[in-house]
């Protein structure tokens, strides 16, 4: 009888030593989670950067943090460039993913990452958008309080400039980034930072995808609107 309760116990003690390296497992991987868990705390590019350098254009980091948080496998993040919206309640800058420390090299970006920081230097949320789109700063109430993303490509064809979105998305009051749907009455949609000149083209129109082409500010002149 006794002999069978050491058993018993025995049996037990190798499942309990089975089940330490499975705890151990668990808590390690909650722990690499909470490394890269940035978000809703005080946030800044040279605390979550390994090396930093600056070419007067732009700020290239290294950064292995970023590349956890972005699951990204390349070598830079380039500080491409910044802009406040919402009356200055949000920060959106910009980080293009690449393995070449030059922007002019890297052309289409084959990434880039918008990282959304509060007044406060809070990180609020991410966006990574793909490839061969650009992005505008949209307003999306008539009395430019609200404001959105609109995802697009930016197409010249002859004297005519034309950003077609594809996407669209909304801040909302936490900061945080929101899909909506593209019939979203959008009021005004300024061209994507990459294509802003001193002189706005009289050609210039805006639209989701096959939908209405519409001129800025369209809705100041609109019948709707009376």
């Amino acid at each position: 009888m006794v002999q069978k309760q050491n058993g018993i116990l025995q049996k037990l003690i190798t499942e309990i030593y089975k089940f330490r390296f499975i705890l151990i497992f668990s808590v390690c991987i909650f722990c690499k989670g909470q490394e890269i868990d940035i978000f809703n705390k005080p946030f800044s590019l040279e605390n979550y950067s390994d090396k930093i350098s600056n070419d007067g254009s732009f700020t290239v980091l290294q950064s292995e943090k970023f590349e956890k948080i972005f699951n990204e496998n390349t070598k830079y993040f380039i500080q491409k460039g910044w802009q406040k919206i919402g009356n200055n309640k949000y920060i959106v800058t910009e980080l293009i993913a690449s393995n070449k420390p030059d922007l002019s090299k890297i052309k289409p970006y084959t990434g880039t990452k918008y990282l959304f920081i509060t007044e406060d230097n809070i990180l609020k949320d991410t966006l990574t958008i793909n490839k061969n789109y650009d992005y505008s700063i949209c307003q999306l109430d008539k009395e430019n309080k609200k404001k959105g993303l609109a995802i697009g490509k930016y197409k010249i064809n002859g004297g005519n400039e034309f950003f077609e979105i594809h996407h669209l998305y909304q801040i909302n009051n936490e900061g945080k980034i929101e899909k909506i749907i593209l019939s979203t009455y959008i009021f005004d949609c300024p061209a994507p930072s990459d294509y802003v000149k001193d002189e706005e083209p009289d050609s210039y129109t805006f639209g989701i995808v096959g939908g209405k082409k519409l001129k800025r500010y369209w809705y100041e002149n609109s019948l709707n609107n009376q």
